[in-house]
Parts: C-alpha cells; sequence; structure tokens
C-alpha cells in the first residue's frame, strides 16, 4: 500500500501565495491516481483559525476513504488543548500538523497532544533549522515526531547543514521520523538520508497538490535499495505509526 503523508487541502486566506489557495479534493485524487497512491494524509493550508478547516477535513476523511485526516492548529490559542480535544476526540482526527506560519510549539499544545497519543508532522528546515526541535524531541519521548522535508532548506547557504541535522535527529532519538515532502527535488538528500538515517525512519510525503506524488516515488524506486526498504519508506512506516 502507496500512502502519501504530507498533503493539503483547502481555499485559505493567503491570496497573494498560490500555494495557499485552491488545493482542491479534485486535483489531489488526480495526482494520488497518477502517482499509484492509495492513501494521503491531508491536512488544511493556512488558515488564521483552524475550527472550520479541521472539521471539513473529519468529513472529507469520513466521506472518501483515500483519506487520513490530520488537524493543524495555532499553538499558541488560549483554548488550544480544547481545540486539540475536539480535533481527536470528536472530527476523529488522527494526528497534528504543526507549521512555524502558525506560531512556535506551545507547552500546552504538546502536552495535549502527547496526552492524546497521536503523531504531530513539524514543518521542518525551509527556514527553519530542525535541531531547534531537538528540545522538543527530549522533552517527549514517547511522542511520535515527523520532521518534514528531511529538513532541508532552499538557501544554498544552509541546504546541506539543515538536512544533516535532521539527519542527526532521526538517528539519534528514536520517536523521530522524516517525510521526503518537497526534499526529492534535490535526490542527493534522499540518497545520505538512507544512508545516514536508513529506511526504518523515512516517510514518503509529497506535499501535494503542489508537488507531484509520481516525481516523487519515482525518485524512490530510483533508490538502491531492496525492494523491502521502499516498501517501508512508501507505506508501510507510517501506516505502522498510524496503526492502519
Amino acid at each position: 500500500m502507496i500512502i502519501d503523508c504530507h498533503t493539503h487541502v483547502g481555499r485559505g486566506i493567503l491570496l497573494q501565495d498560490v500555494f495557499q489557495i485552491d488545493c482542491t479534493v479534485e486535483k489531489l485524487e488526480y495526482l494520488m491516481a497518477k502517482g499509484g497512491v492509495d492513501l494521503s494524509v491531508v491536512f488544511p493550508v493556512y488558515y488564521k483559525c483552524y475550527k472550520e478547516p479541521n472539521r471539513e477535513i473529519s468529513e472529507l476523511a469520513a466521506t472518501n476513504k483515500k483519506f487520513i485526516g490530520f488537524c493543524r492548529i495555532v499553538p499558541g490559542a488560549p483554548d488550544v488543548a480544547q481545540q486539540l480535544d475536539y480535533a481527536i476526540k470528536e472530527l476523529n482526527l488522527k494526528g497534528v500538523k504543526m507549521h512555524n506560519m502558525d506560531g512556535p510549539p506551545t507547552r500546552e499544545a504538546l502536552d495535549k497532544i502527547n496526552e492524546l497519543k497521536v503523531p504531530v508532522l513539524f514543518h521542518a528546515g525551509l527556514g527553519l533549522s530542525p535541531v531547534k526541535f531537538e528540545g522538543i524531541i527530549k522533552s517527549y519521548p514517547d511522542l511520535t515526531i515527523i520532521l518534514a522535508h528531511l529538513g532541508f532548506d532552499l538557501d544554498f547557504e544552509r541546504m546541506f547543514s539543515s538536512a544533516l541535522q535532521a539527519f542527526y535527529l532521526a538517528k539519534k532519538y528514536k520517536n523521530v521520523y522524516l517525510d521526503t515532502a518537497v526534499a526529492t527535488w534535490v535526490q542527493y538528500f534522499l540518497e545520505q538520508a538512507i544512508e545516514e538515517v536508513g529506511a526504518d525512519k523515512l516517510l514518503f510525503g509529497t506535499d501535494a497538490p503542489w508537488f507531484y506524488p509520481a516525481i516523487t516515488r519515482a525518485c524512490i524506486d530510483d533508490l538502491e535499495i531492496s525492494d523491502a526498504d521502499k516498501a517501508k519508506i512508501m507505506g508501510e512506516n507510517i501506516a505502522r505509526i498510524l496503526n492502519i
């Protein structure tokens, strides 16, 4: 089973940002079909408040079995614990996406996520140094943490060092995984992730519909690793994390 652990749906509010508007279910389903993806973990694009977008994701996941819903939150919101309880217990969402656009992680939010025993996927790299997450990782050793984008950065001066930070964290801490969203545009990072971290800690993710699953899948298929290791990356690892 092929599972994409990093996709988006929604219309968003940043109309000047083409990546945040009109991410339709139809486009995502089309790209999944082209890439041979069976299931996608999906969460909202950027909003100032996620109550309604989380509800929309919940309805999508409930009515279309191709999708597994994660909520998105504003970590510093006064009612963040209540929002998380509602999203996980009432909306039946299976995890949490956190992005620095929404503010830095807070202890209240992470305490609640840890209590709810669901994974959290952090935006990492692409302007946010992965090593900044080490304090969180140490503080919550039983929390499953997914760092997105293999931790790499688009800025050439930080591109390699940022990814190496993520590799270090995934190697050192048993609760840390890395997803491949966006990062496969430089195949070197994926090859280095295999060498440094190993297939057991890598998750197929694409950032669809902005990036195409078929391309990321081709990059993983091209790796000189066993079919068993490819299967782990392409779906088995995230299936185990989500108890699918």
